[in-house]
């Protein structure tokens, strides 16, 4: 049971991460007002992933701790699964309504200049996908190296 579950752990961190890794590669090219649009219904679409990963991480993260309780004890472990916490928020719930304002201020817009309040919007989703990233590292050093 242990390496099933161990299997779709990492099955699952490797979509989410791709998701969360692929966030800001995508709009940072994004230059004129159609292709942020299209990068943002692409990000629509990707959004499943971190979700479906996500959910799936935690499941199985628990599972594990059931399986060998003194993981329960453990710091990394409750760190692992707070820092999880956090970046299941920033992915499913921050980012999501962040994509709806830019896509809302986009299809107001006229012209191919991207308006200031694109740009705004933009920049703190971005701070969300660097805080998400970050917070991937993190977990992924704790549940390695596990320090305490």
């Amino acid at each position: 049971m242990y390496n099933y579950l161990l299997f779709i752990h990492i099955i699952s961190a490797v979509t989410a991460i791709v998701a969360i890794i692929g966030y800001p590669v995508i709009m940072s090219c994004v230059r004129t007002v159609e292709q942020a649009k299209f990068g943002l219904r692409l990000l629509e679409k990707m959004a499943i992933l971190p979700k479906i990963g996500g959910i799936l991480l935690l499941l199985t993260g628990i599972s594990f701790g059931y399986q060998q309780t003194y993981l329960f004890q453990e710091l990394w472990y409750w760190l692992s699964v707070v820092i999880f916490c956090v970046i299941l928020v920033i992915l499913a719930v921050l980012l999501p309504s962040g994509m709806k304002q830019q896509l809302a201020l986009l299809q107001q817009t006229q012209g191919e200049t991207l308006p200031e309040a694109y740009r705004q919007s933009r920049r703190r989703s971005l701070r969300l996908e660097v805080t998400a990233n970050v917070c991937v590292v993190l977990s992924i050093l704790l549940m390695v190296f596990k320090p305490f």
